[in-house]
């Protein structure tokens, strides 16, 4: 069993072709089906079955790929982290981000690290904070820019980049505007816009419910943070959200905000991570060092 025929089973499981896992690979097909028919032969057992045109993964097969996936992942990070070493200001730096952060942070320090190492290649994907902490424990992210107030996961280093705080948005002329004893009851008797399962200001707003007792009126969910404010300010409504990320918004009359009634969740703010078994390679030291400072400043 090589490195080959265990990306073969993570490219099968993506795309259930043959044809597009060897486009993938840069092979032709035959060199595919080749590795697949040999992988079964050395484990004993099979591991695909072809349906409709479609290629899929026997439970054996299935059972095969939760290592095959983190083994292939750890082979790259390997790859990866050894060339920096190599050649540390000609390197690839990826950074995966929540959508708050990648919104309103990555941006500038993305633009800080292309000047300071101008040979470098960056590469940025946003995702929900759910799916990327999962993507972090699997090994296909090595750094992580996160949403959150909970930072008690053990299998995490987290340094902080940024304080936050959640608030509630409303559009002017709004009665929360003038409302001088806001309450947890008041503010769930609007109708609310709220993100997306997954997301951590979702997250933030169901704990807020679940410590106060109320029950939130979904009046429409979404999964765009900036459609979430856009809402708010034009059909009304009430949502949570980040106050860093509404500063803009304020500033143009388009929102008021004020501060979440009742008893509060933690604050929280952004934070980077990173798995305690992964070694920095100098680039993500950089970065590191990059938060650091801003922190400081």
């Amino acid at each position: 069993m090589n490195i080959m025929k265990l990306h073969i089973v993570v490219l099968i499981e993506k795309y259930k072709k043959v044809t597009e896992v060897a486009a993938e690979l840069g092979v032709k097909q035959p060199t595919v089906s080749f590795h697949m028919k040999n992988l079964e032969t050395e484990l004993g057992t099979p591991l695909f079955q072809y349906r409709s045109g479609r290629v899929l993964l026997t439970e054996a097969g299935r059972t095969l790929y939760q290592y095959a996936v983190k083994i292939v992942a750890l082979a790259a990070d390997a790859e990866r982290s050894v060339k920096q070493f190599s050649s540390p200001s000609q390197g690839q730096l990826k950074l995966e981000s929540s959508y708050i952060p990648g919104s309103y942070v990555l941006p500038k320090a993305m633009s800080q690290l292309m000047l300071d190492f101008p040979g470098i290649e960056l590469s940025m994907s946003v995702h929900a904070d759910r799916e990327l902490r999962e993507r972090l424990r699997v090994r296909e992210t090595p750094l992580a820019l996160l949403h959150t107030s909970e930072c008690n996961d053990d299998t995490f280093h987290f340094q902080r980049i940024e304080q936050d705080e959640p608030v509630l948005i409303f559009a002017p002329g709004h009665p929360f505007e003038e409302s001088p004893e806001l309450t947890a009851e008041l503010a769930v008797r609007e109708p609310w816009v709220q993100h997306a399962a997954g997301s951590a200001l979702r997250g933030i707003a169901d704990k807020w419910a679940q410590l106060n007792s109320v029950r939130l009126w979904n009046r429409t969910v979404l999964d765009s943070p900036e459609l979430i404010k856009s809402l708010v300010s034009e059909a009304g409504g009430v949502a949570i959200y980040s106050k860093k990320g509404i500063q803009r918004e304020v500033a143009q009359d388009r929102l008021r905000y004020a501060p979440l009634p009742g008893i509060q969740p933690e604050k929280g703010g952004f934070f980077i991570a990173w798995r305690k078994d992964h070694l920095l390679t100098p680039l993500e030291e950089a970065v590191l060092d990059y938060f650091a400072q801003r922190v400081a400043q």
